[in-house]
């Protein structure tokens, strides 16, 4: 979880309250239920404006330098700016990988190439020369690791929870058929997938 800068600590539901409305407007903007971005923002964050990962990333919505340029992300410490560009990185992971809202959850956490790769079997050479998935594993798209797979559980699980999740044209209306079987069936507590008969 990331770490704060130095700010007066106000209360979670303070912190919740103050953004709502910047994760409506980004949510209804880009055509995304506003649960799934709220739910990445408390997530990475706790809704804290001044994140700092041990890894690097930056602000409420926890972005990695990399990845907020590509979004135009300037400063990642501006609420309304995060909130816009991890409302797009969301949308553009629903696109890319059909709707699948568990390897959009995956992909935000792991990066989409560690997503592709463990949906194809490729493995995947980073810019570093670090090798992902050298063993050519097949695991559906979310990649076997346990932080990963907690925080795809953290969010899938409430939203299947959910009575309904609103969605666009690019998702079902049936939250079941936008997640993976093995998704669906992973114990909500455990820290690794487990068939369900």
């Amino acid at each position: 979880m990331a770490q704060s800068r130095s700010e007066p600590e106000r209360s979670l539901n303070e912190r919740a309250r103050e953004l709502e409305p910047l994760i409506i407007e980004a949510s209804t903007r880009y055509h995304i239920d506003p649960r799934l971005l709220r739910s990445v923002c408390f997530t990475e964050s706790r809704y804290r404006v001044n994140a700092i990962s041990p890894k690097g990333a930056l602000g409420l919505m926890q972005f990695m330098p990399e990845t907020a340029a590509r979004y135009g992300l300037r400063n990642p410490f501006d609420p309304k700016a995060a909130i816009d560009a991890g409302a797009r990185y969301l949308r553009d992971l629903l696109v890319r990988f059909n709707g699948r809202i568990d390897l959009a959850v995956a992909a935000y956490n792991a990066g989409e190439g560690a997503v592709d790769s463990f949906l194809t079997g490729k493995p995947l050479v980073m810019k570093t020369g670090r090798i992902i998935n050298a063993r050519g594993l097949v695991t559906g798209g979310i990649p076997p690791y346990p932080e990963t797979q907690a925080y795809v559980r953290s969010i899938v699980w409430p939203l299947l929870n959910s009575r309904t999740i609103r969605t666009t044209g690019t998702l079902s209306a049936n939250p079941s058929s936008s997640i993976s079987e093995t998704t669906r069936k992973q114990s909500p507590n455990s820290s690794s997938f487990i068939e369900v008969p």
